[in-house]
């Protein structure tokens, strides 16, 4: 029972790390790495007596958050349909667990774990391009998801954590770092996602831009763009082209979908229309009833987080969501602005601050913070500086 008790601390940092590096492979798995590192947590703090809890600087934003959604919920017309997002709600102790259990050794470790999943994983999606798919809108790759969409925002994630970790952290194997950073790019190009290009293409010129002089980076954007633009794929020229044809299934339908949460919103400012409603209310101020056999018109949420929110949970919930992102993007920024010397601490926070754009600029096309995969490797990329700067005394504990 002592060893046992003296390494509670390590196995819990373990099922942590692999419950937030298995949503790019398997959600079953890395949520069952979640419940043992729940239960290792608590296990924990009794067995231990460690009094002391400690959670990041962004109560106030999340509590807003929370409450809104559970008060949306209680006065929504089906409690029973309304639970999922309800349930999601758990996912936020990764919060707790990560700013109490990563210091910068067990944080650099856990980065590679990320990112040795994620070659994984493109290495599925890739052949998976090659052989069924072969580029088609239709036929799009997967990976180990249920959705191209899942691949391409998880994806996402782990690639603009790479770049930030290259260009910051100086670490061992630069070199084939580097080009794992190409072999993400190239998997999430081909995943034919546009959201996730211009989310990504934005978050590498941040990436960039705290790094680099102007100069280089402009230099760096047009060979990038010459390369994408003439030697890409058709598949992926076409899709390029689609960004501005307003004729284009998903570009109609997008506009369509906004135009009725607006409506939604104007209706029931408060509370929304409640939790898991947005589909079951959605022709009700849809004029077009036979848009629900449109290729591409997919109703089922917003395609927007900020619109998602505020048409399901009211405006207060989707402000509490903005304040919540505004709030952990600037505390990454003000941190690495104020950290002179290189360091993974500094690293870690740009990594923090680039997660928050790509999350925030794909969500303006999709509703990419409701995805359980995308929001468990969001939580740690972005809680794991707070927790590295509380845990400087966690040395003696590491692995």
């Amino acid at each position: 029972m002592t060893l046992f008790k003296k390494h509670l601390n390590q196995i819990t940092y373990v099922f942590i790390t692999l419950s937030i590096v298995f949503p790019v492979i398997s959600i079953a798995i890395s949520q069952i790495f979640l419940s043992l590192a729940i239960l290792g947590f608590i296990l924990d703090r009794l067995l231990n007596e460690q009094q002391s809890v400690f959670f990041p600087p962004i109560k106030l934003p999340l509590s807003f958050f929370i409450l809104t959604t559970v008060l949306s919920w209680l006065l929504s017309p089906d409690l029973t349909l309304g639970l999922p997002p309800i349930n999601k709600l758990w996912l936020f102790v990764i919060i707790l667990l990560v700013a109490n259990y990563f210091s910068e050794k067990r944080t650099i470790l856990a980065y590679q774990t990320l990112f040795t999943a994620g070659i994984v994983a493109c290495s599925f999606a890739f052949v998976q391009y090659i052989f069924p798919s072969l580029g088609s809108v239709q036929g799009r790759i997967t990976g180990f998801m249920g959705h191209w969409m899942t691949l391409s925002g998880g994806l996402m994630l782990v690639f603009i954590t790479l770049v930030g970790y290259t260009l910051n952290a100086s670490p061992k194997r630069k070199t084939f770092w580097v080009l794992a950073c190409f072999f993400l790019g190239i998997t999430l190009v081909l995943t034919l996602t546009r959201s996730v290009w211009i989310a990504s293409l934005a978050g590498l010129l941040t990436a960039l831009w705290l790094k680099f002089p102007l100069r280089k980076i402009v230099i760096l954007l047009c060979g990038g763009v010459i390369l994408l633009v003439f030697f890409a794929p058709e598949s992926v020229q076409k899709r390029l082209e689609s960004i501005w044809d307003l004729n284009d299934p998903s570009n109609y339908a997008r506009v369509a979908i906004w135009k009725t949460g607006l409506k939604m919103v104007k209706d029931n400012p408060w509370f929304g229309v409640g939790p898991q409603q947005v589909s079951e209310v959605f022709f009700d101020y849809h004029p077009f009833p036979q848009d629900r056999e449109r290729s591409g018109f997919f109703f089922m949420h917003m395609h927007n987080n900020f619109l998602q929110f505020a048409a399901e949970r009211g405006i207060p919930c989707a402000l509490a969501w903005l304040w919540l992102m505004l709030k952990i993007g600037i505390d990454h920024y003000r941190a690495f602005k104020n950290l002179l010397t290189p360091s993974l601490l500094k690293s870690a926070h740009a990594i923090g601050l680039l997660n928050v754009v790509v999350l925030f600029l794909a969500g303006f096309f999709e509703f990419n913070f409701g995805d359980s995969e995308v929001l468990m490797i969001f939580l740690f990329l972005v809680i794991v500086p707070y927790g590295i700067r509380c845990n400087k005394q966690l040395v003696s504990k590491e692995i």
